[in-house]
């Protein structure tokens, strides 16, 4: 073959690419240029060429699962093909670059679980501090906020809540796009001058300017800690039962993760079991800090706990695929050109399927959100006293930790969809049956502490990998930040309406929010199985 017919491309029409490798042989589609290297010799020839090929050719879809290339040592350079669905893909994902030959296996094994602890660490702060804000907002309500209406206080933490869930909306594609490591640093930065400008705020809009910080850094922290992980762990199909949710112009999109004992539901729980032991230390410790040092050291301590989880986290955390970046020129037209149609996509969802999820998370994480914020309150008004209610909240938290992972265990095994299902219907049992006749007795409201818990914890741990399942690889980013940013809208209207319906903070005041909390948790679960029907129809015997 002579050097111009290598550099030749070829017309529009289907190749077949032959890798030569010592004992092996291996095709692979989609190659547009002839090339050569060596010792890896890659020819491309046409289809309708006649020519017999003597040796017997597998194709790279069936490479063993025990053959690695980094282990021959007379293999001097790999070629890794991609797959790209057809030439008006407008993005493709790029591999990073690999390390060195001997460290590569180690690197394979470790990398993964790096990243969860990684994840973990970063969720612990920003979705701890999510959980744990009513430890400061009870603190300030009584001091710094004397004199200032509930509805003033809530509309601060509402704001915050709002911007910790819609910051997704642009940390989702920047993340696809650019990776973890400036997210997480950006995150860092505005949760420490957060906290520390919280810590030192004396007149009530430093308070509001605070929180706005605080609130920006969870949004750009929250989307890449949490979709890093489908990374990873997301597993390869290998059980022709489980149905295929993907469309046929999805499929090639659709990536695999990296061969890990863990599966992506369980490695996803762990991750977001963070955020249940944040909310359980932070709160007590804030507790105990109050006493001893005060509010402002209080904060001011919180503040560097959190920027040393989250240095750890950046360190950690590192994404395995990224979009590849169009040029400059490319950029400006998307930016200028396409504005429109992107505004449309994104106020019209037009995948009923991603529809359901988005009003299945919106009704189940309102429904909690107020639950977890009104409910040391509504044990108040039933006589329980103050340190009693931060018992109940504390083993809330610690009980959603175990809520976190073990329904994430058992998705991989018998199907996201089917767990998450399961989990609403005992947490809206929890609700209706158990808290809202019998919330008067205390020792009801222990074991509603330990339910509710347990049962909510899927509600953050597989809204995700859910999500995950039903989402090409290049958009999970881009839709984690549209959920979370519809999510936002729950936040930050969800506890005025609250606070409106409290009133006064009667017992029979309480006893309508714990229906309207109910009626919620309802509507969540009637969205949840509207998404499963969507997927598999009626079917109930099925792994989804």
């Amino acid at each position: 073959m002579s050097k111009g017919a290598q550099n030749k491309k070829l017309k529009n029409s289907e190749f077949s690419t032959q890798c030569t490798l010592p004992h092996h042989t291996y095709s692979s589609m989609s190659f547009i240029e002839e090339i050569e290297l060596s010792p890896v010799r890659v020819h491309s020839r046409n289809l309708n060429s006649t020519k017999a090929d003597d040796s017997p050719v597998t194709p790279l879809g069936e490479l063993p699962s025990n053959f690695d290339t980094y282990q021959d040592q007379s293999v001097e350079s790999v070629v890794e093909f991609e797959r790209v669905s057809d030439s008006n893909t407008s993005s493709s994902f790029s591999h990073l670059p690999h390390p060195d030959r001997d460290s590569l296996s180690k690197f394979k094994s470790l990398q993964p679980y790096a990243v969860l602890i990684g994840s973990f660490l970063g969720l612990i702060v920003n979705l701890g501090l999510i959980n744990s804000i009513g430890a400061v907002q009870s603190y300030v309500s009584v001091h710094q906020f004397r004199g200032y209406s509930a509805s003033t206080v809530s509309w601060i933490f509402s704001i915050y809540l709002a911007l910790a869930y819609a910051g997704a909306l642009v940390s989702g594609p920047l993340f696809d796009s650019n990776g973890t490591t400036w997210l997480l640093i950006y995150s860092t930065l505005f949760i420490f001058a957060g906290l520390m400008g919280a810590a030192s705020s004396v007149e009530i809009w430093h308070f509001i300017l605070s929180f706005i910080s605080l609130g920006v850094g969870n949004g750009f922290g929250m989307a890449p800690l949490v979709s890093v992980i489908g990374h990873w762990f997301t597993p390869k199909i290998k059980n022709s039962d489980t149905p295929n949710i993907m469309d046929d112009d999805d499929k090639l999109e659709k990536f695999e993760g990296m061969d890990s004992k863990l599966g992506v539901g369980f490695s996803t729980g762990l991750a977001t079991a963070g955020g249940s032991i944040g909310g359980l230390v932070f709160p007590l410790m804030l507790r105990s800090l109050y006493s001893s040092v005060g509010y402002v050291w209080a904060l001011r301590i919180l503040a560097f706990t959190c920027l040393g989880c989250m240095v750890c986290s950046i360190v950690l955390v590192k994404e395995r695929f990224r979009k590849e970046k169009r040029s400059s020129s490319a950029a400006t037209s998307f930016e200028w050109n396409e504005v429109p149609s992107k505004f449309i996509e994104f106020c019209k969802v037009r995948d009923t399927k991603f529809l359901f999820i988005i009003c299945g998370g919106f009704f189940t994480e309102l429904s909690l959100v107020l639950l977890v914020t009104y409910f040391a309150s509504y044990a108040i008004a039933h006589g329980m006293s103050e340190s009693d209610s931060l018992i109940l909240i504390t083993i809330w938290n610690g009980v959603g930790t175990l809520g976190r992972f073990l329904p994430g265990l058992a998705s991989d095994y018998f199907g996201r969809f089917n767990v998450n299902v399961i989990m609403l219907v005992g947490y809206c049992l929890t609700i209706l049956v158990l808290l809202l006749p019998f919330g008067s007795n205390h020792k009801v409201l222990y074991a509603f502490s330990v339910l509710g818990g347990l049962f909510s914890g899927s509600i953050l741990s597989l809204l995700p990998v859910c999500l995950s399942q039903i989402s090409k690889a290049n958009e999970l980013g881009k839709k984690y930040g549209i959920l979370n940013f519809y999510l936002s809208l729950a936040n930050l209207f969800g506890i005025p309406i609250a606070a409106a319906i409290i009133k006064h903070g009667k017992v029979h005041d309480y006893d309508n929010f714990i229906i309207f909390v109910g009626c919620l948790s309802v509507a969540g679960l009637f969205f949840w199985l509207l998404a499963r029907a969507r997927i598999v129809g009626l079917k109930l015997n099925v792994k989804v």
